[in-house]
């Protein structure tokens, strides 16, 4: 079947659920699902979303005194 156009919340977890109904696993339906939405990882991140694909080594530096 057809997914739904859209590219809210309930459109895209209606659309993650008839994936996996079909028979997708849980990742791809997701990616196929968002990529449906038009949503890249770029716009995630720009919403605060989480990104892979980063380096491992780069992580949040904190601040641990005074220089």
């Amino acid at each position: 079947m057809p997914l739904k156009k859209g590219s809210s919340k309930k459109t895209k977890s209606q659309n993650i659920k008839k994936l996996m109904e079909e028979g997708y696993e849980k990742n791809q339906a997701v990616a196929i699902a968002l990529s449906e939405a038009g949503e890249t990882p770029a716009k995630r991140m720009a919403r605060g979303g989480m990104v892979k694909g980063f380096s491992p080594i780069a992580r949040p530096q904190r601040f641990l005194g005074v220089f």
